[in-house]
């Protein structure tokens, strides 16, 4: 214990950089720190598919990044997290306002999934969305706010598409807080995935978009993952259960599975745990009660009161988790104290504010989630869900503060996680020490 804090003394007071290299390869790592090497965390410019997951046949969509090689013509986000800012932003006061989220304008976050509507199959790679209960894609008979260039569903030319059934048909309308919109008419057809993995579900209801306002870049729609009567996971009774692994940087694939079958994917991960979804005021959206945080170890000094009184969403499509302002100055509090070796850029970001120029390796404190009020879990972060890494040498603590007293757990968290949510039980699980793949 003695040759454990002297160790850790010298770690914050002369700098990791400088034991780091005296330790050598099998360095002792302090309890409760993580060793990092940053190319680890950086994407290749070349796709790496996924090796790893059970072979489960036809319950599995492929996830990739829309800003990632594994999408065709793929576009690099900028370093400048303005954009993002306003992404998450707009994200955050829409899921507070209750009305569903369709994406925003800007390539952060796009993780998408390739499936098929109608037959013959016409193909779509759609964002897939936990915070919204619709699907929807561009219509062929859109009038406004679609391009030639885009992939648009038309009906004319399938055989099983119908409009004219019991929930097949209606308009659709809904503008959102970033002043895009879209309107369009429900219909329904046959959804199959991508590559014919996942087995056909007829019938299915989705949104026809005939007039859309606002740059929805390369995606084609929204896979609809909320809850709802709408949802996808409403229109496939036998399948109560999906998961999903968001990969640890965008060259990089993931998975989206379906189906109890998910129970098997929690074994690749050493440690999956379980804590029960409850009630928030947004319908849609999937809430935790998220009761503490700890940072190397140490639990932040802020009352459980304070994180449950609005409430934690788990969502695919918020970027960077936002914590209520009082949560998030103890958390960056505690981690600036932990990196007292490094040297704190000043104004280096718009939207994160402890960012830090490193060299490799480097140490960072390990961030743990406390879920559950009863049977309480605590869920340890991967080294790409505690940090935004920018360029080579720069990378900053990937959290922000909200503007209210709302949690929300953004995908950046959630990358390395193999997430589970199990609808019959009302539980969420997270899988942890994930191989990386």
């Amino acid at each position: 214990m003695a040759l454990i804090n002297k160790l850790i003394f010298f770690l914050v007071y002369f700098g990791y950089d400088q034991i780091l290299p005296i330790l050598g390869e099998n360095h002792l790592t302090p309890p409760h720190y993580k060793v990092v090497n940053i190319s680890s965390l950086l994407p290749k410019p070349y796709c790496q598919e996924s090796t790893s997951g059970p072979a489960i046949g036809s319950q599995k969509l492929k996830i990739v990044s829309r800003h990632g090689p594994c999408f065709p013509n793929a576009k690099t986000p900028s370093s400048d997290s303005e954009q993002l800012m306003y992404w998450d932003d707009v994200r955050v006061r829409s899921i507070n306002k209750k009305p569903p989220l369709v994406r925003s304008n800007y390539d952060y976050g796009g993780y998408t999934v390739k499936i098929g509507l109608g037959t013959p199959r016409q193909d779509f790679s759609l964002m897939f969305d936990t915070g919204s209960p619709a699907t929807w894609v561009g219509c062929k008979s859109c009038t406004k706010g679609c391009k030639s260039k885009d992939h648009l569903y038309d009906p004319s030319v399938s055989s099983t598409h119908t409009n004219n059934k019991s929930g097949c048909n209606g308009l659709f309308s809904v503008s959102y807080r970033d002043h895009s919109s879209i309107k369009g008419i429900w219909g329904c057809d046959t959804l199959t995935g991508d590559d014919r993995d996942i087995g056909q579900i007829q019938n299915f209801r989705f949104v026809c978009g005939q007039n859309l306002k606002g740059n929805f870049d390369e995606m084609d729609g929204i896979l609809g993952l909320g809850k709802g009567d709408s949802s996808v996971m409403s229109q496939i009774p036998s399948m109560q259960m999906f998961s999903y692994f968001i990969p640890i940087t965008s060259s990089r694939t993931g998975d989206l599975f379906f189906g109890y079958e998910v129970m098997d994917r929690s074994n690749d991960c050493s440690i999956t745990q379980f804590t029960a979804l409850v009630d928030g005021e947004c319908k849609e959206c999937y809430y935790v009660d998220l009761i503490g945080i700890s940072v190397a170890g140490n639990k932040l000094s802020v009352s459980s009161k304070m994180l449950t009184s609005g409430g934690t969403v788990i969502d695919s499509g918020t970027v960077i988790t936002q914590l209520p302002e009082e949560v998030y100055s103890a958390l960056r509090d505690a981690f600036r104290q932990s990196m007292l070796g490094y040297t704190l850029l000043e104004k280096a970001d718009k939207l994160m504010d402890t960012c830090y120029r490193v060299e490799k390796p480097f140490i960072i404190p390990e961030i743990k989630f406390h879920f559950g009020k009863e049977n309480t879990i605590d869920v340890s972060l991967s080294e790409a869900g505690t940090l935004w890494t920018q360029t080579e040498s720069k990378l900053c603590l990937a959290f922000a503060s909200a503007k209210d007293n709302r949690s929300i757990i953004g995908s950046v968290q959630q990358r390395g996680m193999n997430v589970i949510y199990d609808l019959k039980e009302k539980r969420i699980g997270f899988g942890t020490n994930c191989p990386t793949y």
